[in-house]
């Protein structure tokens, strides 16, 4: 396959699967060799991958990045060793794609910026969102001004985290970093912001471990940057999966429901029509683009940084019950 980008994946677990089905659809990449240390999780990538079982396997990533001729790699392992193989990735002249969330402290999402600019490489995160018409049509919204200054915003995220992540790395600190709030809560985090285009300024959080190690259900009482106001449940010992987003402002509102899609009202409640735009793009096709010159990073790290430094200031409210300001 001649011509293609070469891409390495560091971590072969179960969400390796989309990353590889997404990047072969593309047709301008191809993957030539993975790093995993546990046989479990590549029998269960060759099964749902045709073709895969016939690439090298490097046991450890380091070896992938020595012996293998790359032009970029998807980092898909627990989040604690993010910083680490995302930096010796950029140092060896490679972009990168990592999974959410981008590192698990202020100081080594700085770290990275300015690393991925001193060697002029791509680095971005798998926020999907991004990319789906329903969060494009809200933050298009927004930024032309169709629903005034944004006064609220709220956002609720519930999942059966607790049980199924039980006896998992997600539930070890030392792998994971933190409980929900810093797995799929970190997709809540980063979308308000991405969405609104508002920075938050302060957070009040209360957490709730039950009998882990790890934060599971935490609630955030938020002030943004322009004043508004915002709250956020991550819940992380829910029946189910369940989530929806409320953005009210001085001319409208935004309310995402799930199984109701988007309403969107004018000032006094009368609903407007919602046109999705068409946008299949994805952040393995939106990464290939970036590093073939046509497009320009959906994820950019920042949104790594923005996220970390609202969760560092939760886990810190959550632990002194006093408001945190965010950096």
């Amino acid at each position: 396959m001649p011509g293609k980008l070469r891409i390495g994946f560091i971590g072969a677990g179960g969400i390796a699967i989309g990353h590889y089905q997404r990047l072969l659809a593309t047709k301008k990449a191809q993957v030539v060799a993975i790093n995993e240390p546990s046989e479990q999780s590549l029998r269960q990538f060759h099964a749902h991958c045709p073709g895969s079982e016939a690439l090298p396997v490097h046991r450890d990533y380091r070896d992938l990045l020595k012996n293998e001729r790359l032009d970029g790699v998807v980092v898909l392992s627990p989040h604690t060793v993010h910083y680490e193989q995302i930096a010796a990735s950029l140092k060896r002249g490679l972009h990168v794609l990592t999974e959410k969330p981008m590192v698990c402290t202020i100081k080594h999402a700085k770290a990275l910026i300015d690393l991925a600019k001193k060697t002029k490489r791509t680095l971005m995160i798998a926020y999907q969102r991004h990319y789906e018409p329903t969060f494009r049509y809200m933050r298009d919204q927004i930024r032309k001004g169709r629903l005034g200054e944004v006064q609220f915003v709220q956002a609720i995220q519930a999942q059966e985290w607790l049980r199924l992540t039980r006896g998992t790395w997600r539930q070890d600190p030392a792998l994971s970093g933190g409980g929900q709030l810093n797995d799929s809560g970190s997709h809540l985090v980063d979308i308000v912001m991405w969405v609104t285009g508002m920075k938050v300024k302060e957070v009040y959080a209360r957490a709730d471990n039950f009998d882990t190690r790890v934060d599971i259900n935490t609630s955030l009482t938020m002030t943004f940057e322009n004043g508004a106001l915002g709250g956020m449940s991550v819940i992380g010992n829910a029946p189910g999966w369940y989530e929806d987003h409320s953005i009210v402002g001085s001319k409208g509102a935004l309310y995402l429901r799930q199984g109701l899609g988007l309403i969107h009202v004018d000032a006094v409640g009368r609903p407007i029509p919602v046109k999705l735009p068409k946008y299949t793009k994805n952040p393995n096709s939106n990464f290939v683009d970036v590093i073939l010159g046509k497009a320009e990073p959906e994820t950019p790290p920042e949104c790594g940084l923005r996220t970390i430094e609202v969760t560092e200031a939760a886990w810190k409210s959550a632990a002194s019950g006093r408001p945190v300001r965010v950096p």
